[in-house]
């Protein structure tokens, strides 16, 4: 707490005395005079340098020549290095490595192309037997196109079974099917808003598929056999037609051997009766309309195991096969795939 002094009392003072202050030398003099040695530290390059690295300018310069030295010769063995290491990668990317390019597979593959490379193993018979030149590859493509497009007009815009007889391949045995198929005569007509859709033709075995486009916008292919009636097409294939409708298939579970078109792919379920996978080899079943699958199993490593395994671990493709259930099986979706027929969706028993 402060007081105020009265008359008397001795006031302590508020000021210190003036002091001489004597510089010692080598230590900063009044007015700028240049000091000859300092313990300040001055920043340089975002470190702290000690005083002397930055006052004895005659020392540091004639010292820093060996460290620019090393350090233009380090820039410049590590650009050598970059370049070196920009020639190796060209040299070695231009080399031939012995492996093929292999574009991703399709999920799902198209049914009348390169279905499945061939089989590991092939009857002797089969491999002498003559190459047969289709046909339809005996005219110009220009002149196929022609024909096959009005052919294909008057197929996808049939509203009768009557209507599609004259414009079918093998007419007096599909004439039956089509009854079956369509039991009451009517069709509802697919349409076509555009012709030859992928550009290209595919040719195999004994026919040629054009792409076409729905209405829907759905891409689909048809096939077309020139047969003895001439260009006609291939309506099992367009419909993936089986010996039995699939509600019925699984419904009734025939035990006798029976022709499917299905989506395949190479799996691994082995469940219930189909356990053993040392036994087995199994494969996925999918139905052309893509609602019903079944579980295919082949004796694993058989002449009929080494013709079904898609070229590709995970391609699915379209076979024609003859398919079984067996008796008091426990599970209600797996089958012995009893028979293979032929890749793609078109009989190649076929040909005329």
């Amino acid at each position: 707490m402060l007081r105020i002094p009265r008359d008397g009392d001795e006031v302590a003072p508020l000021m210190a005395a003036i002091q001489k202050i004597d510089f010692v030398d080598g230590e900063i003099k009044p007015r700028g005079e240049r000091r000859t040695r300092s313990k300040r530290k001055k920043k340089q390059n975002g470190a702290e340098l000690p005083d002397w690295d930055a006052s004895k300018g005659r020392w540091r310069s004639q010292n820093n020549k060996p460290r620019r030295l090393v350090r233009g010769l380090a820039v410049w063995i590590g650009c050598l290095g970059v370049i070196a290491g920009i020639i190796v990668f060209v040299v070695k990317s231009s080399e031939p490595d012995g492996k093929a390019d292999v574009s991703e597979f399709p999920q799902v593959q198209d049914q009348f192309g390169d279905l499945a490379k061939p089989p590991l193993i092939l009857p002797t018979e089969e491999m002498n037997d003559p190459v047969e030149i289709p046909k339809v590859m005996k005219r110009s493509e220009a002149e196929f196109l022609k024909n096959a497009e009005l052919l294909a007009k008057d197929f996808l815009n049939a509203n009768k079974v009557a209507q599609l007889i004259p414009l079918v391949n093998d007419p007096e045995n599909v004439e039956k099917k089509l009854k079956a198929y369509y039991p009451d005569g009517e069709i509802l007509p697919t349409g076509m808003t555009k012709f030859n859709s992928s550009g290209r033709v595919t040719y195999k075995d004994n026919f040629a598929a054009v792409s076409v486009q729905t209405p829907d916008f759905e891409t689909k292919q048809l096939a077309f056999i020139d047969g003895n009636d001439g260009l006609r097409i291939d309506w099992e294939s367009w419909v993936g037609w089986s010996e039995m409708p699939w509600q019925d298939l699984m419904k009734n579970k025939p035990s006798e051997p029976t022709l499917v078109r299905v989506m395949l792919k190479w799996v691994d379920y082995y469940n219930f009766g189909f356990s053993d996978e040392k036994k087995w080899r199994s494969y996925r079943l999918i139905s052309p309309d893509g609602e019903t699958m079944l579980y295919g199993y082949v004796a694993r490593n058989s002449p009929l195991d080494q013709r079904l395994r898609p070229g590709e671990p995970s391609a699915t493709v379209a076979v024609i096969l003859k398919i079984r259930f067996r008796p008091d099986e426990q599970s209600l979706n797996q089958v012995v795939i009893e028979e293979y027929l032929t890749d793609g969706w078109v009989d190649g028993g076929a040909k005329k």
